[in-house]
Parts: C-alpha cells; sequence; structure tokens
C-alpha cells in the first residue's frame, strides 16, 4: 500500500467555502501515470494538479529549487494550461515547506503542458496568501460573431442586453477559443441560459468556440471592475465554472479595442456570487504597440482540508 498526501485550497477567494477548490498534489512523482485521470474523476474538482520537480533544460528560467512541473487534470481529461491550479499549488507548497518563503514574495517558476509561467508567492496571512501568475498573450481575434438578435437568443436574453457601445463582441483564442460578449449587467449575466436549440441554428458552431465569456461593467460589488461568467454547450445550466483559464483572451480582448491607449490597467473581474462561492481575480495588463499583451493574474488561496489517498500498488 502507498500514501499520498493531498490538500485542497479554495482559490480567487481570502476565505474558506468560497472560491473554486482545487486538490493538489505536492509531491507526485510516485503516483502511477494510467491513476491521474481516475485520481481526478475520485475527487471530482474542476481541476486536480500533480506537482513534480522540474527536470526541463537550463534555459527554463529559476532554478531546480523553485522551478515545478504541474500536470493538471479535470475529470474530462489533461488540461495543457489553468490558471487557478497554479495558486493552488503555490498555496501548497508554501504549507508543506517545498517552497520556502521570506520576507519577500517568492518567484517560482510552474511548467505546464503550454510552457514554463513566471509566478509570485506572497507571505501567508492565516491560511490565505496572495499569489500572482504572468504571461504574454497574443490571441488571434475575429471580429466575425453572431448578430445580436442571434446571441440574444442563444443566450435567453432581450436583445437591450447585449451591450456594444464600448467593447464589441469578439471571437478570441489561444489554443482554446472563447466568444466574448459584453452584457449590459451582472444581473444579466447571471439570469443568462444557454440555449442548445438557438445556438444550432446561429453562426456560433463554425467558429469553434464551445465556450462564451460573458462580461459586464456594472457589478453587484464595489470592489469588482466586472463581473464574468462561462456559458456553452458542455457547461450545465446551473453551473458558474471557473474563469481563470479566460483571463488570457479577456486581455488580449480588452487590448484591441482602440479606445484602451498604450499602458498598464489594473482591474478586478469577480465571478459568481456569495451563495455560489465568489472569486475575485486581480488583473494588470500591459498595452505596447507591436507586442503581445503582458498579463498578470493574481488572487489570494486558502488552504482547506488535507488528507491521504491511500493506493494498492
Amino acid at each position: 500500500m502507498a500514501n499520498f498526501r493531498f490538500y485542497t485550497a479554495d482559490v480567487f477567494a481570502d476565505r474558506a467555502f468560497q472560491g473554486a477548490p482545487i486538490t493538489v498534489f505536492p509531491d507526485a512523482a510516485a503516483i502511477p501515470e494510467a491513476l491521474l485521470l481516475p485520481i481526478a474523476r475520485e475527487l471530482n474538482l474542476s481541476e486536480t494538479v500533480f506537482v513534480y520537480p522540474d527536470t526541463a533544460p537550463d534555459t527554463t528560467p529559476g532554478t531546480a529549487a523553485d522551478r515545478f512541473r504541474l500536470r493538471v487534470f479535470s475529470p474530462a481529461g489533461e488540461v495543457d494550461f489553468a490558471g487557478h491550479p497554479m495558486l493552488a499549488a503555490a498555496r501548497v507548497l508554501l504549507e508543506t515547506g517545498l517552497a520556502p518563503l521570506g520576507e519577500r514574495p517568492l518567484p517560482l517558476t510552474f511548467v505546464q503542458n503550454s510552457g514554463a509561467i513566471a509566478v509570485n508567492l506572497g507571505p501567508a496571512r492565516g491560511d490565505a496568501c496572495f499569489v500572482q501568475f504572468s504571461l504574454r498573450v497574443n490571441p488571434v481575434l475575429d471580429r466575425y460573431t453572431p448578430t445580436p438578435a442571434e446571441l440574444a437568443a442563444l443566450l435567453s436574453l432581450p436583445e437591450r442586453e447585449i451591450d456594444t457601445r464600448l467593447f464589441g463582441t469578439r471571437l478570441a483564442s489561444i489554443d482554446l477559443p472563447y466568444l466574448i460578449v459584453p452584457i449590459l449587467s451582472q444581473d444579466a449575466v447571471e439570469k443568462a441560459r444557454f440555449n442548445l436549440e438557438a445556438w444550432s441554428q446561429s453562426g456560433a458552431p463554425a467558429l469553434a468556440a464551445q465556450e462564451i465569456f460573458l462580461f459586464s461593467g456594472r457589478t453587484t460589488h464595489r470592489d469588482a471592475d466586472f463581473h464574468g461568467r462561462l456559458l456553452g454547450p458542455a457547461i450545465g445550466p446551473r453551473s458558474d465554472p471557473p474563469i481563470g483559464s479566460a483571463m488570457p483572451c479577456f486581455a488580449g480582448y480588452l487590448a484591441d479595442h482602440a479606445h484602451i491607449r498604450e499602458g498598464t490597467y489594473t482591474f478586478t473581474i469577480d465571478r459568481g456570487t456569495l451563495e455560489t462561492r465568489r472569486s475575485l481575480l486581480h488583473i494588470e495588463l500591459d498595452k505596447r504597440r507591436g507586442r503581445p499583451t503582458m498579463l498578470r493574474v493574481g488572487g489570494d488561496a486558502v488552504l482547506v482540508t488535507q488528507g491521504t489517498l491511500t493506493l494498492d500498488l
């Protein structure tokens, strides 16, 4: 019998039972490859992350002591890039002493299938700590999207709730494409319901985007500049899944608008409500002419549980 430690952390939240719960195995080297997906399905959270020492060549930023390889699985399969697991992994590495933290933020490098990502781990405040990761993003953007009437129908909203006065609808793609749609208010974002029949009759399926990212600048909470939500044919009608992986596309989408001038922008975006595990993401983006958009995504991560998985190997 073999025992493997695991932890759960609630990420993009400063208290337990909010945000997204993520499972982390901080020392996964001895777990057989064939069991990674079954373990993720057994735990049945949105994502489970397995952490390994990184064996990348010396060209990868960082030293061997602060580089870690992350393999991320949802119950459906392995994920090449995910934002939430990086916050959870950093919090658990701090807890286990694998990422010792002094008085200053600790720079780490997490290597996912998509590549190496710079991470900064802030000091713990009780069970929580602040974690930020950085990416250069250069999404492919397409203005050919369904009409406002089609969008309203597939979102089960009145057409007046599609708000293109400040931001337009776009298809944004970095590996996975997202159809990004501005909505008039948070209330309308929360009322939206995906209509499969209207989807199939619109031009949306031809775009290859299987997820629609809705956002609004009219929010309920004062600490949030935007409210966001994901919908799509593979997302349950009552689901409100994590939005962190959509942030690279969202940052490139914002930077694509002419009224967003060159410079550095900071804002927050939340997902869900206090009754549905609200998340709060801190975003910074740098827009420079002729360069990819620099994106920094941060949030709190709270350690909630720990346990042992026993396997008969």
